[in-house]
């Protein structure tokens, strides 16, 4: 297994050899936290990029005076790239972890030094000039769908020789009825029921391969957009989310319906559908006037199905809307449990849920009447077309123009005709579904993310730690009032400060846009003297070690979660991180020590060691800036005592912002910054600060009367 950085180099220094290059920060981004542990994680991060890639078996079958794109040798202790020079005349392998170029002799011997080798070439991928629809190979859904179009072309050629063997038993019933009866050869019907039932086994053979066919199809396809809609979610902007936690998820849950619908039996009668054009041609060619009445019948289904068509739409639109609340409210509900319990408040929920259940009732009976009315109708017209085609072929029959056996073939081939028609209700309000489905997700799909392809960030590395806020204003989404007005402070590399503040008056959202997990309306932050707008999410959160005020963890062990999103972390590494947050000091004590395993949100443990696993996490990246939101709420005296000497003794090198409202962690920081209602109201030292009497409420119309003794940052800002 390679490690992180050398993994998220490799895949910069690939994509810098196409048109599709990108900076570093994307590529940190691209990889991910977790390093790359096969090389089917390093195609996925290429595919996202733009780059398609093939497996080579061998360097033997690579053709290299047509080689194009970038090689790679994959192995366990090797990394070797190799593609043309500069000048496109002689073809380069570069040893990527010595750093070296190797002759081709050389690189077949490396190669033959392990059999789990595995050689790939990565090539930019053709785009909309060899797409029959524009736009489809950059799309989301449909490009997936478009890279399998060889299985999807298989099926379809399959479906038509099933839909060609179906002939086979009317063809069957109309030489016994006018050849083989009259005539009673029986030597020849013997030969007609073998040929039938090696038509039997091979229409069977045809059936498993299109199965086989659209199940790969499926998978390939199902696997990429749903990778795809997971990593939309996680990229998404938060001034761009819409909808609650709930109301996401069963957009998400939609994906389900889509994804059963290209592994059911609904999309085998979709392609069954024009398929029944040659059931008619062959109707008219040996009944002639009896494929009139199958026609007819056909017609009024279509009509029928016009007419429930957008009832059919209005109810699932509706449906989803109310499924949607549902889950919401099953989310709202299972999050907060607890308090739910506590405070006895199932009832007013029981009754939110109960009023989302009867709207779903009603419009679910809505549906069931539609579509009761559709198949009965259905019905009486199959039966029908059946006496009809019956009655007209007495008629031809009698007038001598056809047979008997004519008579038989077409009532069979009427069946088959009309059988994907029949279905075409059931088939609408699937349809009608998935198309709700699908715009919700193309919608969540359309919403900006943090690495938009507009953007193209320049890669800044590690920063120094300085923070300038000048003149900032900021309103959260959907949100009248402004939660920050005109801030504007300066904190130094390496300095340690401290934002106070009454509830509400904007520490945490200080904190937030520091993290850059919200963008400013007016003003400007700057790291290190660059607009924050200039630097990619991803890199500015490499530098910020950030413990927000409600501690998050995942189902799984302690030393998961405290090294989660840092790679290649040492054991020493992570058990000083442990010691200065205090997670040793209960941890040490525990049998199973740091492979403990909490549950989902760190369920199993109190609330105080959450919140020093968090501030393990944080200080365990070494990071430029660590960003502390009231990070010992939960922590009883004696821990938040221990973790203040262990943090005040500890040499970071790293601006330490302390947001919060407790005194006792002042001895932390060197300069107070207070906010409230939104405003920089004061900047002093920690003594003076702490010599406060007291603090006015809000109702008392006063600001903080803070000493002010003459400071050059607020010279700097004024």
């Amino acid at each position: 297994m390679h490690d992180k950085q050398l993994i998220e180099k490799l895949v910069y220094d690939i994509a810098s050899r196409f048109d599709t290059s990108i900076n570093l920060a994307e590529a940190q981004a691209v990889v991910g936290a977790s390093p790359a542990e096969d090389l089917e994680w390093l195609c996925d991060c290429f595919e996202e990029i733009g780059l398609d890639h093939e497996k080579i078996e061998n360097l033997k079958q690579i053709n290299f005076e047509r080689f194009t794109g970038v090689g790679l040798i994959w192995g366990p202790s090797k990394l070797i790239v190799f593609g043309r020079n500069d000048n496109q005349e002689d073809i380069v392998f570069l040893d990527y972890l010595g750093g070296n170029q190797i002759s081709w002799k050389e690189a077949q011997q490396t190669l033959a030094l392990a059999a789990d080798d595995q050689i790939m070439r990565f090539y930019e991928r053709q785009h909309e000039a060899y797409a029959v629809i524009p736009g489809i190979e950059s799309h989301w859904f449909f490009s997936p769908i478009w890279k399998n179009r060889r299985f999807l072309f298989q099926s379809a050629l399959a479906a038509l020789l099933t839909n060609l063997f179906a002939l086979g038993t009317s063809m069957f019933s109309m030489v016994v009825y006018n050849k083989i009866i009259p005539a009673n050869a029986l030597s020849s019907l013997g030969v007609l029921v073998i040929g039938m039932f090696i038509l039997i086994v091979a229409d069977y053979a045809v059936k498993v391969a299109r199965s086989k066919f659209m199940g790969a199809a499926g998978i390939d396809a199902d696997t990429a957009i749903a990778d795809r809609l997971f990593a939309k979610i996680i990229d998404l902007q938060f001034k761009s989310k819409k909808g609650s936690v709930g109301t996401i998820a069963n957009t998400l849950k939609e994906y389900e319906q889509i994804r059963e619908f290209f592994t059911s039996a609904t999309l085998v009668a979709i392609i069954d559908m024009p398929f029944a054009i040659i059931f008619l041609i062959f109707m008219l060619i040996i009944g002639g006037w009896m494929v009139i009445p199958v026609l007819v019948g056909i017609a009024i289904l279509v009509l029928v199905t016009l007419y429930i068509h957008p009832r059919l739409k209005k109810i699932a639109e509706t449906s989803f809307e109310d499924g949607a609340n549902k889950h919401s409210v099953l989310v709202e509900t299972l999050s907060g449990l607890e308090t739910i319990k506590i405070l006895g408040a199932g009832g007013i929920l029981r009754k939110k849920f109960r009023s989302v259940l009867a709207r779903q009732a009603v419009q679910g009976e809505e549906s069931k009447r539609h579509t009761f009315f559709a198949s009965n109708l259905t019905a009486e017209v199959q039966q029908a077309v059946q006496i009809m085609v019956i009655a007209v072929g007495a008629l031809t029959v009698s007038m001598g123009s056809y047979g008997y056996g004519a008579i038989i073939a077409c009532s069979i081939l009427s069946g088959k005709a009309l059988t994907p028609f029949a279905q075409f209700t059931q088939l609408l309000l699937r349809l009608n579904q998935i198309m709700t489905g699908y715009k919700a997700l193309d919608e969540l799909m359309k919403q900006p993310t943090e690495h938009g392809k507009d953007i193209n960030y320049l890669p800044r590395g590690k920063l120094q730690g300085s923070i300038e806020f000048k003149d900032v204003e900021f309103s959260y989404p959907g949100q009248d009032g402004k939660a920050l007005q005109g801030i504007s402070f300066l904190i130094n590399p390496g300095e340690r400060v401290a934002i106070v503040g009454r509830v509400g008056s904007g520490k945490t959202t200080i904190g937030k846009l520091i993290a850059k997990l919200f963008e400013v309306q007016e003003g400007a932050i700057y790291l290190d003297g660059i607009d924050i707008t200039q630097i990619d999410p991803s890199e500015v959160r490499e530098n910020i070690g950030y413990v927000a005020q409600e501690p998050w963890l995942i189902a799984g062990t302690i030393e998961q979660n405290i090294t989660l999103g840092a790679a290649n972390i040492s054991t020493e590494e992570m058990l000083l991180a442990a010691r200065l947050s205090g997670v040793a000091d209960f941890i040490d004590r525990h049998p199973k020590g740091y492979k403990l395993m909490v549950k989902e949100r760190g369920e199993g443990i109190s609330g105080g060691q959450r919140q020093s696993i968090t501030i393990a996490r944080a200080l365990v990246r070494k990071p430029s800036i660590l960003l502390f939101d009231e990070p010992t709420s939960a922590m009883d005296a004696r821990s938040e005592r221990l973790f203040v000497e262990s943090l005040k003794n500890q040499t970071l090198g790293s601006t330490l912002v302390l947001i919060t409202h407790r005194t006792s962690l002042l001895s932390l920081v060197d300069r107070v910054i207070i906010i409230d209602s939104g405003k920089v109201i004061g900047t002093d030292t920690v003594d003076n600060f702490l010599n406060i009497k007291a603090i006015p409420n809000d109702a008392d119309g006063k600001k903080w009367d803070l000493p002010q003794p003459p400071n050059p940052i607020n010279q700097a800002l004024s």
